[in-house]
């Protein structure tokens, strides 16, 4: 059979079966190609967003190996958006070390150590500290503040459960396995007329059972299955992905 044959074979409908496969896979391609591209082409943020107060965990977020993301870092606990200086600050950068980090004590030093990416100054020298000073009033002057890093917050079960998007102007939370999620982005899904009942709750065995029942609302994981584990931890990582970690789950004050 000749190429011209097989055409109108394929044409009249004769090899549907092929043709999709053909059709499927060369789709597959192309989006795989976008992806690429885009990963590749992803055009930084023009305006600095403001963060507000975001935890040492959350902050690691945003270390330049997300392009989608800005990238920032903290000096004594202020936020700098550094995105623009991606090419020092970004993965293949010079200082790319300092991303998502506090890096006070680096710059004080002069250091590209991770150890001393840290707030702490102590047995720093009064020259090391104007160092500093001179390198924070360069970030002032090229960079914008976006906000402050705080202590995660400690919460108890009772105090998660005021976090229920009942109250107007306060944030909603949820915890997974002890790690408290801010959803107030997504008080469509979880705030009161959303579909998940979650905010407020420690909602692990609930994710791994794919269960909107709040009696499944704790982490009590018992007798669960290698398919609900693996539920589980899918949930955590969009929920990591998605929201900000604002702290923990404590047991209740005896």
């Amino acid at each position: 059979m000749n190429l011209q044959e097989e055409l109108l074979r394929i044409l009249y409908g004769e090899n549907l079966y092929v043709t999709a496969a053909v059709v499927f896979l060369g789709t597959l391609a192309l989006l795989w190609l976008k992806s690429c591209w885009d990963m590749r082409n992803a055009v930084p943020l023009d305006v600095s967003a403001a963060c507000g107060d975001i935890t040492p965990e959350e902050l690691a977020k945003f270390d330049g190996r997300d392009p989608f993301k800005p990238i920032y870092f903290s000096v004594q606990g202020r936020v700098f958006d550094v995105t623009a200086g991606r090419d020092f600050y970004g993965p293949d950068g010079g200082y790319a070390i300092f991303a998502g980090k506090e890096v006070a004590r680096a710059l004080a030093v002069m250091s590209l150590k991770a150890e001393d990416c840290t707030a702490d100054l102590a047995g720093v020298t009064p020259k090391q500290l104007d160092t500093l000073g001179e390198w924070v009033a360069k970030f002032e002057k090229k960079y914008k503040v976006v906000g402050k890093v705080v202590e995660p917050k400690r919460l108890t079960l009772e105090e998660l459960a005021c976090y229920n998007g009942t109250e107007t102007g306060k944030p909603i939370y949820l915890a997974i396995r002890g790690v408290v999620f801010d959803v107030t982005s997504g008080k469509d899904f979880y705030g009161p007329e959303g579909i998940y009942p979650f905010a407020g709750h420690e909602c692990a065995r609930a994710f791994a059972l794919l269960s909107t029942d709040t009696a499944d609302c704790h982490n009590n994981l018992e007798g669960l299955g290698a398919m609900e584990r693996d539920n589980l931890r899918d949930w955590e990582a969009k929920f990591r992905y998605k929201y900000p970690i604002v702290g923990s789950v404590v047991p209740a004050k005896a």
